[in-house]
C-alpha cells in the first residue's frame, strides 16, 4: 500500500474553506489521519483468505466423515436391538 503524506494543517483550512466548522474539520482530518495509519499487518491477505478456505474445507470433510461414522454406528445399534426384540419375542 503507498503511504500519502498528509498535512493536516491544509486540509483542516481546506474543509474550513468549504464551509466546515473549525471542529468538524479537525474531526474529519483526524478520521482521516487515523484511517492512514492502520496497521497492515493486521490485514488479512489473499493467501489468508485461501488458507483460511482451505482449513474449513478439511474441518468440513472431518465433520462429514465423523457424522456419517455417527449415522452407521447409530444404525447399527437400532438394527441389533430390533432383532434383539424379534428373537425375545419369538423364544416368548
Amino acid at each position: 500500500m503507498t503511504v500519502v503524506a498528509m498535512d493536516t494543517y491544509e486540509v483542516v483550512k481546506e474543509l474550513m474553506a468549504a464551509g466546515f466548522t473549525d471542529e468538524q474539520a479537525q474531526a474529519v482530518t483526524r478520521v482521516v489521519r487515523k484511517a492512514q495509519d492502520v496497521d497492515l499487518s493486521n490485514l488479512a491477505t489473499k493467501t489468508d483468505l485461501a488458507a483460511l478456505k482451505l482449513r474449513f474445507a478439511e474441518l468440513k470433510a472431518a465433520l462429514l466423515k465423523w457424522l456419517l461414522g455417527s449415522i452407521g454406528i447409530q444404525t447399527l445399534v437400532i438394527i441389533g436391538a430390533f432383532l434383539a426384540l424379534v428373537r425375545s419375542s419369538a423364544q416368548g
